[in-house]
């Protein structure tokens, strides 16, 4: 798995997620990379949709100077297309985009013109292709997250606590909330692989207590 050998059960992964994303034949689908992208995935992405009749494109940015002196990763604000207004008119003119670029376009200021052309977006994270296999989304995952998602709607309060001593307390009062199940087949919308997460934004200084890491927690910050 360290050598990138392309795999054809990864391009048939890739390929399930497209079939899911409603991508057809001759479709004319995007494929935004940047120079520091996984090859192994730009290549997958384009094997899968030329194995399905789409028509794809690359559109290659060069990898930005880092801005800070700390690892940055996922954060979901891609600084690739730099207001590119070119590439931004092509993916926008696109019906579909593949974004492989190393943190993604789900928060960054170019994905609004991108979306309002129409064009839906899959984020695929930038992650080993076995990784991506093994988080492959299906369709039930759909009516689950939005189920979820209703539930943290109606909460008033958001509370994390733990055996080790966290006591984490939130208002989740008019608390932005939203699901993503992995596939997105709707123009003008956004989605990510892997998926199946809800996630909330309580407002700022509304949320107090105490969180206590121990043994066996994950801390993603860098992840």
């Amino acid at each position: 798995m360290f050598t990138d050998r392309i795999e054809g059960k990864w391009i048939e992964a890739f390929q399930a997620v497209f079939g899911l994303c409603k991508v057809g034949s001759g479709e004319q689908v995007a494929i935004l990379s940047e120079t520091q992208s996984r090859a192994v995935n730009v290549h997958l992405a384009e094997l899968a949709l030329c194995g399905m009749g789409a028509r794809p494109f690359h559109v290659v940015m060069p990898t930005p100077p880092q801005s800070t002196p700390v690892p940055v990763r996922s954060t979901g604000a891609s600084e690739a297309l730099q207001n590119n207004a070119a590439a931004i008119a092509a993916l926008a003119q696109s019906t579909m985009v593949i974004d492989l670029t190393v943190e993604g376009l789900l928060h960054s200021p170019e994905l609004p013109d991108i979306l309002k052309g129409g064009a839906r977006v899959l984020m695929i994270s930038n992650e080993h292709p076995e990784a991506l296999e093994r988080l492959k989304p299906d369709e039930d995952l759909k009516p689950r997250v939005r189920e979820a998602v209703k539930r943290a709607k109606s909460a008033r309060v958001l509370r994390v606590t733990s055996e080790a001593g966290s006591d984490l307390v939130a208002d989740g009062s008019d608390c932005p909330v939203t699901g993503v199940w992995g596939w997105t087949d709707r123009p003008g919308t956004v989605t990510h692989w892997p998926g199946g997460i809800v996630v909330a934004f309580p407002g700022r200084q509304t949320v107090n207590g105490r969180l206590v890491m121990q043994v066996g927690d994950i801390n993603l910050t860098f992840k």
